[in-house]
C-alpha cells in the first residue's frame, strides 16, 4: 500500500514539474497566449529588446482573452511590453525592472483589461538599454475599452549623479487614454484602486473629455479612489492644480483627419471624465 501511495505521489509531484517547466519555457518575447491562463512561475520573460522610449517597437507578449501572471521583465528586454488583443486580458503579479516604450496596451475595440499585484519601474536614464522617460506605463487604444488598474505600485526612479547622461524632469503618466490614433474614438472606462506612485511625474491619468467632430457623449472616464502618491502636494484652498496633477482632461483627434497633438484641457476634479475627488489622494 505504501510502495503505491508513494508511487502516486511522485506521479504528480512529477506531473506538476513537468506542467511548470512548460509553462515557464512559453514565456518568451513573441508569445501570444490566447483563451489560457499562462504562469511563468516568477521567472523572467527570455528574449526581448528595449529602444528607448520611441514609438513603433514589438509588444513582448500578446494576450488574446487570456491571463499571464508571475512573470518579469528585465532591463533592455520589455519594447512595448504586453498587448491585450481580445476578449478579457489579465495580468497578475508581473514585475517590469524597467517600461520601455509602455508597459501594458490595450490594442483592439471591446477589451477587458485588468492588471493587479503587479509593479512598474522607469529608471531616469538616458543608455538605450533603459527605457528613457515613457510618456505612460498604461496605454489605453480602441473604443469600448474598459481597464482596471488595482493594488499595483508605479516607481519612477531618478538616475544617480554616476549615471551618464541622467533624464532630468518627469516621467509622463500612469495611464493615457490614447489622443491622437488613427481613428481615434471612445468611450474608454478606466478604474484605478489601491495604487502607489512613487517618484517625479507629470500627472497620473489622462482621459479625453471630448472627441474633436464627434457627439459630445462620446468621452472616457477614469474613476480613482485609495491612490496613494510620493511627495503629494493637494491643491491649497479653492485651487484646482495638485502637484503632481491626478487627472488631466484632453480633446481626442483622429490623426487621419486632424494634424498635431491632441489638446490638454486641464486638471479636473469629480467630473464625468475626471471621477476623483481630493479625498480619494493623500500622500505616501
Amino acid at each position: 500500500m505504501d510502495h503505491f501511495y508513494k508511487l502516486a505521489v511522485a506521479a504528480v509531484l512529477l506531473l506538476a514539474m513537468s506542467t511548470h517547466v512548460q509553462a515557464n519555457t512559453r514565456c518568451k518575447a513573441g508569445a501570444t497566449f490566447t483563451n489560457e491562463t499562462v504562469d511563468c512561475g516568477g521567472t523572467y520573460v527570455t528574449g526581448g529588446s528595449c529602444s528607448g522610449d520611441g514609438d513603433g517597437q514589438s509588444a513582448v507578449i500578446i494576450l488574446k482573452n487570456a491571463t499571464i501572471k508571475n512573470a518579469k521583465f528585465a532591463q533592455g528586454r520589455s519594447s512595448k511590453g504586453i498587448w491585450c488583443e481580445s476578449g478579457t486580458c489579465n495580468v497578475d503579479n508581473v514585475t517590469f525592472d524597467e517600461v520601455c516604450e509602455d508597459a501594458v496596451s490595450t490594442r483592439k475595440d471591446g477589451v477587458t483589461l485588468n492588471i493587479k499585484n503587479s509593479t512598474f519601474k522607469n529608471v531616469m536614464s538616458k543608455d538605450k538599454s533603459y527605457g528613457g522617460k515613457p510618456d505612460k506605463f498604461i496605454q489605453v487604444n480602441g473604443k469600448n475599452v474598459k481597464v482596471n488598474i488595482e493594488n499595483s505600485n508605479f516607481h519612477i526612479v531618478p538616475a544617480s549623479g554616476s549615471v551618464p547622461d541622467k533624464i532630468t524632469g518627469k516621467a509622463g503618466k500612469v495611464v493615457r487614454t490614447c489622443g491622437n490614433c488613427s481613428g481615434n474614438e471612445g468611450p474608454r472606462t478606466i478604474t484605478m484602486k489601491n495604487v502607489n506612485v512613487y517618484g517625479p511625474i507629470d500627472a497620473i491619468a489622462g482621459v479625453n473629455a471630448m472627441y474633436r467632430g464627434l457627439n459630445s457623449g462620446i468621452r472616457d472616464t477614469i474613476t480613482i479612489t485609495n491612490l496613494k502618491v510620493q511627495d503629494y502636494q493637494a491643491p491649497s484652498g479653492s485651487a484646482v492644480k495638485s502637484t503632481p496633477e491626478i487627472c488631466q482632461e484632453f480633446e481626442g483627434i483622429d490623426k487621419n483627419k486632424h494634424s498635431g497633438d491632441s489638446p490638454k484641457l486641464g486638471q479636473a476634479w469629480q467630473t464625468t471624465s475626471c471621477k476623483v475627488s481630493t479625498s480619494n489622494v493623500s500622500r505616501l
